[in-house]
């Protein structure tokens, strides 16, 4: 495969042994909406780390062996380079830490065996040059859920948060930019949403009292997790993070989030994140209910003779495009990049008195090709949902154990979308020009020369001309210089 080259000058700095003694060197310094450049598409390591028993919240009860708990595969350094080599660039891992992983409640000290773990599949994802997003997934419900009911007690709330992100924060300090900490996953969820009618939170207040409160609680912890990282230093002080709007809800998040009323030390480093299960009759629903029945069907993939409560209208598919369009306006245009953290449609098996196959498959494939096209094209960096059921209904796109496409439907779907949706994504977000920051360089500027991955490892023991050399995808440090290899 043919690669070109481009060579960016940046400073250099007399750092190769330290380097060696610590390999995770912030090597670039890019802001969140350059970093965008290089992180779509991306996939979740669903079902996995965050999995485990909500009775076990606060205790140590868990143990690694939660990691299989909800699917039956153990992450490998194979399975991580399936997914880069599917053409995927991101991985975010949904994580569980106060759910059965605590030694002690009081300083929320992680159990060591535990964080040993998730930082070995971090590295499998850093060592095939994937970015990650490592957040503090549902939990158990002990933040999302409690830390916004009526009578919580939020200084209690904040402070274990504070001491969570700061164990968190320091266990990752010296790894490099690839890695991107989201404080929470979907808070407020549970019927704690502000639009929720009957809401436990902050009854008897109304409507809009309740979302006025609500934002502002929301906001409060994620000014915890921002100031608990950046007080740990290294090169957590410029990291890039992730903060959620209201049940990373995008219609809540469009009308109510203002990420503005944060702060913080470093500029230009904060990213949002929705999820996008949209429209649930079609994407999530397994069952009719009283108030609507499931779609099999988007658009024109329906049969002629399917009834209309089984087709999505196209209100719906103009309402998303809307809504992922004004994120753009809100948000990724005011130099905030915006991750759809999770989205994904349920793929079913239909049985021929309920529809035709084909055309579901059809539906299916369209919607995440959609979805992909109109994220890219708003700015929106996707994370699809993959919860490693090689069943049906699923989400499932790789099989694991097999290392293979499980759900070739929803693998065309997200790169035809990829495809259609690239250029104006790169338009959005084009690739970094120039670098600040910190720079590897080699002992000397004698000929051979190694070459260092932006870990600081090197790669290459001796070098006399990096052209000449055959590495994979990546950004590489050689004689003081940024290479991008693509």
């Amino acid at each position: 495969m043919k690669r070109t080259l481009l060579s960016l000058c940046i400073g250099a700095l007399s750092m190769m042994a330290y380097a060696q003694d610590n390999p995770r060197i912030t090597t670039l310094d890019l802001s969140a909406s350059e970093l965008a450049h290089y992180m779509a598409p991306g996939w979740n390591l669903g079902n996995t780390l965050e999995a485990g028993n909500s009775a076990n919240i606060f205790t140590n009860n868990g143990g690694t062996s939660t990691e299989t708990a909800w699917q039956g595969t153990k992450t490998t350094q194979e399975v991580i380079n399936m997914v880069k080599a599917n053409g995927f660039n991101s991985v975010r891992i949904p994580t569980a830490w106060v759910m059965g992983h605590l030694t002690d409640r009081a300083s929320m000290t992680i159990d060591p065996a535990w964080l040993a773990r998730v930082k070995e599949i971090v590295d499998y994802c850093i060592n095939a040059n994937l970015y990650v997003v490592l957040n503090d997934h549902w939990d158990g419900g002990w933040m999302e859920y409690d830390g916004f009911t009526t009578g919580a007690d939020v200084e209690a709330k904040k402070e274990q948060l504070r001491k969570l992100w700061t164990n968190i924060a320091m266990a990752f300090r010296d790894y490099d930019e690839r890695l991107i900490f989201a404080g929470m996953n979907e808070p407020g969820v549970g019927g704690a949403s502000p639009e929720a009618s009957g809401s436990l939170m902050f009854d008897p207040y109304t409507e809009n009292e309740k979302l006025a409160a609500f934002v502002t609680r929301l906001q409060a912890y994620e000014q915890v997790f921002i100031d608990a990282v950046r007080a740990t230093g290294g090169n957590n002080a410029r990291r890039v993070l992730v903060v959620q709007g209201p049940d990373t809800n995008i219609g809540q998040t469009n009308r109510y989030y203002d990420v503005s009323r944060l702060t913080d030390s470093a500029t230009g480093r904060l990213m949002v994140e929705i999820h996008h299960y949209d429209p649930y009759q079609f994407c999530g629903m397994s069952a009719d209910a009283s108030w609507g029945k499931m779609w099999y069907y988007w658009y024109g993939h329906a049969p002629a003779r399917a009834s209309s409560d089984r087709i999505a209208p196209d209100a719906q598919r103009t309402a998303i495009q809307t809504n992922m369009n004004t994120l753009k306006t809100n948000f990724v245009d005011k130099g905030y990049p915006v991750i759809v953290g999770e989205y994904g449609c349920n793929h079913r098996t239909l049985a021929p008195t309920v529809g035709t196959q084909a055309n579901h498959d059809e539906s299916v494939k369209y919607w995440y090709e959609f979805s992909t096209q109109y994220a890219y094209e708003a700015g929106l960096i996707p994370f699809v949902w993959d919860t490693n059921n090689l069943g049906r209904p699923s989400m499932t796109v790789f099989g694991r154990s097999a290392l293979t496409v499980n759900d070739q439907t929803i693998y065309d779907g997200i790169f035809a979308g990829d495809q259609a949706g690239r250029a104006a994504f790169n338009a959005i977000y084009p690739e970094p020009s120039s670098t600040s920051g910190v720079a590897l360089a080699t002992a000397s500027d004698a000929q051979p020369a190694k070459v260092y991955d932006l870990s600081g490892r090197v790669v290459v023991s001796s070098a006399t001309d990096f052209a000449q050399l055959h590495l994979s995808k990546g950004i590489y440090i050689y004689k003081g210089k940024k290479y991008i290899v693509r």
